[in-house]
């Protein structure tokens, strides 16, 4: 799937989750927030880790932002996201929501302001929403996102130890 953020305003309903999640990074330029309740399958996906690699080197001003409610699935079972985040620390922030911000539900993604995944209801989402601009819901994600993220904490089992 081919997206230009802030050219295409084709609201598309793909049927592959991580598919469209990895075409969303794809067509960033610089920002990208991704909210989910967990880190799962979702997110350590290897199409959609190459693609936030790839944006994370792309600029030295790129901002990627993982929000998340739980990790400890994740950390028991060394996610892919966590490693990427170890490796590019400047690049890819990792951050655990308060508890009366956790919401089981929630799972989006905002590319530079505008283009918006969504998938509500994650894992079993109601329906798949991917748009590259002009739908009103991205700009307001990223403000909820930006919100739940200044509260946010970072996580200490996320930290590498290294002796």
């Amino acid at each position: 799937m081919d997206l230009r953020i802030g050219e295409d305003s084709t609201l598309h309903h793909p049927s592959s989750a991580t598919a469209a999640l990895a075409a969303l990074i794809r067509a960033g330029r610089r920002r990208l927030w991704l909210r989910v309740s967990q880190l799962d399958a979702l997110s350590n996906d290897g199409d959609v880790l190459d693609a936030l690699k790839s944006l994370a080197l792309s600029s030295p001003r790129a901002d990627l932002r993982v929000l998340f409610d739980d990790a400890g699935h994740a950390v028991k079972t060394g996610h892919g996201l966590i490693h990427l985040g170890r490796r590019l620390p400047s690049r890819l922030q990792l951050r655990q929501t308060q508890a009366d911000d956790a919401d089981p539900r929630l799972c989006f993604a905002v590319a530079d302001r505008t283009g918006l995944f969504e998938a509500h209801g994650w894992p079993r989402p109601e329906r798949l929403t991917l748009c590259a601009h002009a739908l009103p819901l991205g700009p307001r994600r990223a403000d909820e996102f930006a919100h739940v993220w200044e509260r946010g904490r970072a996580n200490r089992e996320l930290r590498e130890l290294r002796l």
